[in-house]
């Protein structure tokens, strides 16, 4: 660096909104540091500009609203311009603004295919490589715009001053043909316009920042971690990022796996992870670009997984952690208003822009917003409870489907096939007689009649036996059937009033349940000393589904085997286990049944179902 100069005046050509290009423009100034450094903004924007960089790592948002064309100019870590001018006010360099002001300048799309080339093959390589292979389109404002940059170069390097001038990639060749003869300052506004300085609210911030909220927030922490977190590499090697776009991808992909595990308690395993990144690598080739942006992991993460982990791809990577929450500035929750912000059409700057699918927050325009992060929360009381309707029909479905599994193994056991001598008894047996095909004989099955009936049911999703003694599953509650439809219910599971997805809705996930029919015969599990012989909660739903089942078989759901002792416990109550592996179970609708709701009131079901997301079937 530099790789562009005329005389004393350094031109450093970037593209707007990309971090890449950010992290070259503050390398170059601490660097070399200039005289004086200019961008390619307008000077009428100069004040709300400067205080806007004063504000960073928060985000604002400069607003025009003379005339009938309302203006906007978006204040991000990862802008160029935004870099040059913070940069150089540490250096305590002065700032100049040499753009001309426009009324109306249309949106551009720059031959830009992917920042991340600027990482593997350097800053001065990549826009040598662009502007060999790529024609960057003029517009009619143009001439007029690089003879006021022009002008005012050539104003603040007289008498030798050095000069480093950040300007779009685009105005490069038009800009040192001007510099070769002295410029007229063209005719512009040069009174300051009345303009209104606002900060972003956390929900615009996760839909219309340029770059993702995870990779700007990654790049302002390597910014004040380190001195210079900018490009690093030797002439002729491949230079390193202090943030590698590449590897951020993949770290947030670990990140939602690891979050995804904390969430619903199911791993995403290491293959399937180099799966979802493959993908995303795929889809992004597809596409023209050499890294996947937010939009194509969510997607890869949807195909390689589940809605779940794409939702937890996207939560993690479209938050941004500075959040000003002091009020001095109003804030503003932009809305397709603002959605050129996507592909950054301002009139000021041009931006590179991609015509690809935008993320929005997956919400319900029916629903109410939450005002202000944990206000949900706070209103929590828990003191009159109730389930959501819709989930109790889908746990006693899989109640009774668990039992009709329960009495076929039993039918299973008690079946007895034999070759045929008198009669079919109860039918031809297809399997043993395809099987033993060769003897020429013809194998009839026999079925014992079965004695009672499965009653309790219990499942066991997780003993909550962590290593380090963390308790998962704290929330111990037994519910009553509202009717003679629903049965008794004891369970364990996340803690409720946590994790609230609406007013009065909190989300939870069961460690473990007991269902007992019929209703209203269930006391308090928990506190019963009946059972305080159990060693953990598993076994205590255990012993209870022993207790209350009227019917002679108790079926147990659970990773592994009960001990030997319930097998006596339960012949001393005239019962009998039959354990079903969980590994059996299909573990989609395991998935689905696992995660459940709490009211908070018997008002909220009016609503709730507005707020439930329903899983597939």
């Amino acid at each position: 660096m530099p790789p562009f100069s005329f005389g004393t005046i350094t031109l450093l050509p970037v593209f707007h909104g990309k971090m890449e290009f950010a992290a070259a423009v503050r390398r170059a100034l601490l660097a070399a540091p200039p005289q004086t450094v200019a961008v390619e903004l307008p000077n009428t924007w100069r004040e709300p500009v400067l205080q806007a960089v004063n504000r960073l790592p928060y985000l604002s948002l400069i607003l025009d609203e003379e005339g009938e064309n309302s203006r906007f100019l978006p204040v991000e870590p990862c802008d160029p311009l935004m870099e040059a001018v913070r940069t150089a006010r540490e250096l305590g360099a002065p700032v100049e603004f040499i753009d001309l002001d426009i009324e109306q300048y249309p949106a551009r799309h720059d031959p830009l295919p992917d920042s991340a080339i600027v990482q593997r093959l350097g800053y001065e390589a990549a826009l040598a490589a662009l502007y060999a292979e790529a024609a960057f389109p003029r517009r009619p404002e143009d001439d007029a715009r690089e003879t006021m940059m022009a002008h005012a170069l050539q104003r603040l390097s007289a008498g030798g001053r050095l000069v480093t001038a950040v300007i779009g990639a685009a105005h490069l060749a038009g800009l040192l043909d001007k510099l070769k003869s002295p410029q007229p300052r063209p005719l512009a506004r040069a009174k300051p316009r009345e303009l209104r300085l606002c900060n972003w609210s956390e929900k615009s911030s996760r839909e219309f920042m340029t770059e993702p909220p995870f990779l700007a927030a990654a790049y302002e922490k390597a910014r004040q971690a380190h001195a210079a977190p900018v490009l690093d590499g030797a002439p002729g090697e491949r230079p390193a990022l202090a943030v590698d776009r590449e590897a951020e991808c993949e770290g947030l992909i670990h990140r939602a796996a690891d979050a995804y595990r904390e969430r619903y308690g199911e791993d995403v395993s290491p293959p399937r992870r180099r799966l979802i990144g493959a993908f995303a690598k795929k889809y992004a080739l597809v596409q023209g670009m050499l890294v996947p942006d937010l939009f194509q992991m969510v997607v890869a993460a949807r195909g390689g997984m589940d809605d779940d982990l794409a939702y937890e791809t996207w939560e993690l990577g479209s938050h941004y952690p500075w959040q000003d929450g002091s009020g001095l500035l109003p804030t503003l929750d932009l809305d397709e208003t603002f959605a050129f912000l996507e592909g950054r059409r301002i009139t000021l700057r041009r931006k590179v822009r991609r015509q690809r699918p935008r993320l929005k927050h997956f919400s319900d325009k029916k629903r109410l917003r939450e005002q202000y992060a944990g206000r949900w929360k706070a209103q929590w009381s828990g003191r009159y409870i109730c389930s959501h309707p819709p989930e109790d029909l889908v746990i006693e479905d899989y109640g009774r489907t668990l039992k009709h599994r329960a009495k076929s193994m039993l039918t299973a056991q008690r079946t007895r096939v034999e070759p045929f001598q008198v009669s079919l008894k109860d039918g031809v047996d297809i399997r043993e007689t395809l099987r033993n095909w060769h003897e020429g004989k013809l194998y009839v099955r026999e079925e014992m009649p079965l004695s009672g009936k499965v009653g309790s049911v219990v499942v066991i999703f997780d003993e909550d036996r962590a290593a380090d003694g963390r308790e998962r599953y704290p929330w111990q509650v037994t519910w009553l059937g509202e009717h003679e439809q629903e049965s008794d219910m004891a369970l364990y599971s996340t803690a409720a009033g946590e994790e609230l997805v609406g007013p009065g809705i909190s989300r939870c996930d069961y460690g473990g349940f007991a269902l007992s029919y019929p209703p209203q015969r269930m006391a308090d599990v928990w506190s019963d000393p009946f059972f305080d012989s159990a060693r953990g909660k598993a076994e205590r739903l255990l012993l209870a589904g022993i207790d209350y089942s009227v019917e002679r078989h108790v079926l147990y759901v659970a990773e592994r085997p009960p001990r030997a002792w319930f097998h006596a416990v339960a012949e001393r109550a005239g019962r009998k286990l039959i354990y079903l592996p969980l590994g059996q179970l299909n573990p989609r609708t395991l998935k689905r049944v696992r995660s459940f709701h709490v009211l908070d009131g018997q008002h909220v079901r009016a609503y709730a179902g507005e707020y439930i997301r329903k899983l597939p079937e």
